[in-house]
């Protein structure tokens, strides 16, 4: 969170990734997928006697939260916006990152 938190105050100029496709959107997944799925496993090494469906969902939310209050806090920085669009990578990159953080513990724990 504090590397994300770093990185959004920054204008950051970064020719290679100007050359992808939809690129600010992969960044967002990507970051956000890490993000999540740390988050998940965080919620679950906790909190390991609740459901773990439900820990993971906690830490789908805790990393959407904090992208969200990162969009915000891009609002405020110059050359930067906020964007609904990256709220929405954020979205679906936390839920890949909680979706193989299950995935891994799952297949790690037999």
């Amino acid at each position: 969170m504090g590397l994300i938190f770093g990185l959004s105050s920054m204008h950051l100029q970064a020719q290679i990734i100007e050359q992808l496709p939809f690129r600010d959107k992969l960044v967002h997944t990507i970051e956000y997928a890490v993000l999540g799925g740390l988050c998940a496993y965080a919620t679950r090494r906790t909190w390991p006697l609740h459901a773990a469906l439900r820990t993971s969902l906690l830490g789908a939310f805790l990393a959407v939260a904090f992208g969200v209050s990162d969009e915000i806090h891009q609002s405020f920085v110059p050359g930067r916006n906020a964007d609904v669009n990256d709220i929405l990578a954020d979205v679906l990159g936390a839920s890949l990152g909680v979706l193989v953080a299950a995935y891994w513990e799952r297949r790690h724990t037999r």
